[in-house]
């Protein structure tokens, strides 16, 4: 499944492309008050949201806050993701590759790590991973090396809703835990968990390079090329169309269902990836198609 390259790979470019205008305020159509969403990239820093203009007054304003997912659900379904992430019990990754491909792929945990897939921990561990799992922990580990501060218990989407809870906002989510472990785990073949990893291993200069450009374009605010990185996903075949109807089409057009009733009930926060908001089929123009307001705060 080529989903978990090209969903990191999305999810980059358009935290940079949409940083000019990150904000919204949704208006009209009704809306005794307006309510707000904010685009995120799933990576990024909470204390990033202090630098997005309109912010602090847009929470101030609003009611509740809804993310993709209640991040609370999630930790209460620690146990079922787990159990997706992994392997059944007692199979291993080594058990899905041949010597000379766990040679490729102990060589790059241990230039990564320091220690390989042999290691007793890393193996009990790492090694009871899904390979398509593995290949997206060890893709973070490269995202780190190009991001400076990256603070995996400070980001972004949790920080929103921590907020709001301190606050005494209600906090809700779109979709529930189990709907997403089916939607990023569900109809991954064996087939695909082998090419996930194995890509990673044999193609890493590319996703390092992509890494490095989205990086460059992001802080040289270079739009242009981060949309060109981000489409490049698709025509180069690491996120399939069918992929990305699943992963951000479809799931658009279904909050959109879902946020009328949501905003007349109590103005809101929405908080999602990036992603999710520019383009024809995404979140703002259909707002806008059902007659909303939609207008970027700067």
């Amino acid at each position: 499944m080529r989903r978990f390259f090209g969903s990191l790979i999305i999810a980059l470019a358009f935290y940079g492309s949409a940083n000019a205008q990150l904000l919204y305020k949704i208006s009209g159509n009704g809306l005794k008050s307006p309510s707000y969403i904010v685009g995120t990239y799933h990576l990024a820093p909470a204390s990033f949201a202090d630098e997005i203009k309109g912010m602090n007054e847009a929470f101030a304003a609003v009611e509740q806050v809804y993310g993709e997912v209640d991040m609370q659900s999630v930790q209460a379904s620690q146990m079922a993701m787990l159990q997706a992430m992994m392997l059944p019990e007692g199979k291993y990754v080594s058990d899905m590759f041949t010597a000379e491909e766990m040679e490729r792929i102990n060589a790059y945990v241990r230039e990564s790590m320091g220690f390989d897939l042999n290691h007793p921990m890393l193996r009990d561990q790492l090694g009871r991973m899904r390979p398509s799992v593995l290949a997206m922990q060890l893709a973070v580990l490269q995202f780190m090396k190009v991001t400076p501060n990256f603070n995996p218990s400070a980001l972004i989407d949790d920080h929103f809703q921590k907020e709001a809870r301190k606050c005494g906002k209600r906090v809700g989510g779109f979709e529930s835990a189990e709907f997403q472990i089916e939607l990023l785990y569900g109809d991954c073949t064996e087939e695909d968990e082998r090419k996930a990893l194995l890509k990673l291993v044999d193609d890493n200069e590319t996703l390092l390079k992509e890494m490095r450009d989205m990086t460059e374009a992001y802080f040289s605010f270079d739009m242009k090329g981060i949309e060109s990185l981000t489409f490049g996903s698709l025509d180069n075949g690491e996120m399939t169309i069918e992929e990305f109807r699943e992963m951000i089409t479809d799931r658009n057009h279904n909050w959109v269902k879902m946020m009328p009733a949501i905003m007349e009930a109590k103005p809101t926060l929405f908080v999602v990836g990036a992603g999710h908001l520019p383009g024809d089929e995404g979140v703002l123009e259909l707002l806008k198609a059902q007659g909303y307001k939609v207008k970027a705060v700067k």
